[in-house]
């Protein structure tokens, strides 16, 4: 289970999660299906445009997406006469090379999506900025908050994407927990205290040692603690990886704008604070504590042994489920989440974020925006993709569906949904899957340091912090692409 906290591992394993749980459709987990073979393109008959519509890059070959895609095309072009949507259906595993190969020989389809930040990784410069698009056909904007069309501004390539479906960042919180240890709700909005403190990390640590207790039930604050025998811990980070990590305290990136490599000073004191809530606090559970029967051998909040961690919406449906008789395997009853905390007065949510691209080679950028607005604006391919819709008119009904299907898993509890669109205004932007030069190795020595910080307890950590950073400069050096403008 260690390696389900890498994050490249959470997409392969949880890649079904967020459709089940929008769509309400019931509680048993959606299997992924085989990778389809390639959806060739169609040419119509007519004097129309063709618009060529990629999948593949990132969510899309589920084979209920592929059915929704399949018939909003049909539907799409029998509605008009204007523009003909030629949907290209390409294997996950060979999506990214095909299309590179398409934009190097001159045959780019125009539309790519849906894709996440990490699939878009080594493709700097390919797409279109989509601001004289915007401009020319009055598209809204206003439906968006402005952090997250921030958000899709990607340097000097301008708006290459409209927001589309969204996982904010938030706290996640055991309010059985909470109540057995007679402590009030935590924040919900952006601003407010927790019990007249100022909500940062620093008052989360607090809170966090007052809920990890001992198996004689003493805290962590209480002499005689005993940190061997420890029955729930106060916080957790499941499912991050070091960079989504420290950008829970701020956003960053390894790669400064000079382009030579550096670690922020924020995401220095992000994973000082964690170490030391694993090693001398012993609030935040080591890995070892991660993969044991007490917290559910890797899934912590599932356990019901964790008061506090990290998480999204996408992660939810991990906390508990129905089993083949219809009960729920839920360990606690009633939770419920919470506004990141603040660090240095700033607040940062890491998000994930899906959106649709246009490339710089589309030969009919017009009909593709419009297109892809249509695509954007079907119902039934956001809840077959899954995901927080983005447009705020769209949340309240995606909050409805998923009210519905957590009420068989936790009756009586009202997630305050609220705090979703709080954390949507505070995205880390650097997005902490931004690309790097050579990506893959630098999130190799960073998986490996991160795993070093949770299974040893006397690591000289500024050394350690050191070391990473000077063999992240060592991989840029040796990158074959050249620093994302």
């Amino acid at each position: 289970m260690s390696s389900m906290r890498n994050r490249g591992w959470r997409r392969i394993l949880l890649a079904a999660i967020p459709a089940l749980v929008v769509s309400a459709c019931g509680p048993s987990p959606v299997k992924p299906t085989p990778t389809p073979a390639p959806t060739p393109a169609v040419t119509p008959a007519g004097p129309v445009t063709v618009v060529r519509w990629f999948v593949g890059l990132g969510k899309g070959n589920d084979a209920n997406q592929v059915d929704a895609e399949k018939a909003f095309v049909k539907t799409y072009n029998a509605s008009q006469n204007r523009i003909y949507i030629s949907l290209e259906i390409v294997p996950t595993a060979t999506a990214f090379a095909t299309l590179t190969a398409e934009i190097a020989n001159g045959t780019a389809p125009d539309i790519v999506g849906p894709v996440g930040v990490r699939s878009r990784n080594g493709l700097s410069g390919a797409f279109l900025d989509l601001t004289a698009e915007i401009t020319k056909n009055t598209y809204d904007m206003t439906r968006y908050p402005s952090a997250l069309i921030d958000l899709f501004k990607q340097g000097k390539e301008g708006q290459i994407g409209l927001p589309y479906l969204i996982n904010p960042g938030f706290i996640f919180y055991n309010k059985d927990l909470f109540t057995k240890a007679n402590l009030p709700d935590l924040p919900k909005k952006v601003g407010d205290q927790w019990n007249g403190k100022d909500w940062t990390w620093d008052t989360l640590g607090t809170i966090a040692a007052q809920l990890t207790v001992d198996k004689k039930n003493k805290k962590s604050t209480d002499a005689g603690f005993d940190p061997a025998n420890i029955a729930s811990y106060g916080i957790d980070f499941q499912w991050a990886d070091g960079r989504r990590m420290a950008s829970c305290f701020a956003p960053g990136s390894f790669l400064a704008a000079n382009g030579t490599a550096t670690i922020p000073d924020a995401w220095k004191a992000a994973w000082t604070w964690y170490y030391n809530a694993m090693w001398k606090t012993h609030t935040a559970p080591t890995l070892k504590a991660v993969d044991s029967p007490l917290l559910a051998n890797g899934s912590t909040v599932a356990s019901g042994n964790i008061a506090m961690a990290v998480s999204w919406p996408w992660a939810i449906s991990t906390y508990g489920s129905l089993d083949v008789t219809g009960k729920t395997t839920a360990k606690f009853d009633s939770w419920d989440i919470a506004v990141m905390p603040s660090s240095g007065g700033q607040t940062s949510s890491p998000l994930d974020a899906d959106t649709f691209v246009i490339t710089k080679g589309s030969e009919h950028p017009d009909a593709a925006f419009q297109a892809m607005v249509a695509i954007m604006a079907d119902k039934n391919l956001r809840v077959a993709y899954g995901g927080m819709p983005a447009a705020t008119g769209d949340q309240k009904a995606w909050f409805d569906q998923f009210d519905a299907y957590l009420a068989k898993i936790f009756p009586g509890t009202n997630v305050s949904w609220s705090v979703l669109q709080e954390m949507e205004n505070y995205p880390a932007n650097p997005s902490p899957e931004a690309d790097l030069p050579n990506f893959q190795k630098v999130i190799n020595l960073t998986a490996a340091f991160y795993t070093k910080m949770q299974t040893s307890g006397s690591l000289n950590l500024p050394n350690e912090m050191t070391n990473l950073q000077a063999g992240i400069a060592k991989a840029f050096e040796q990158a074959s692409i050249s620093p994302n403008p």
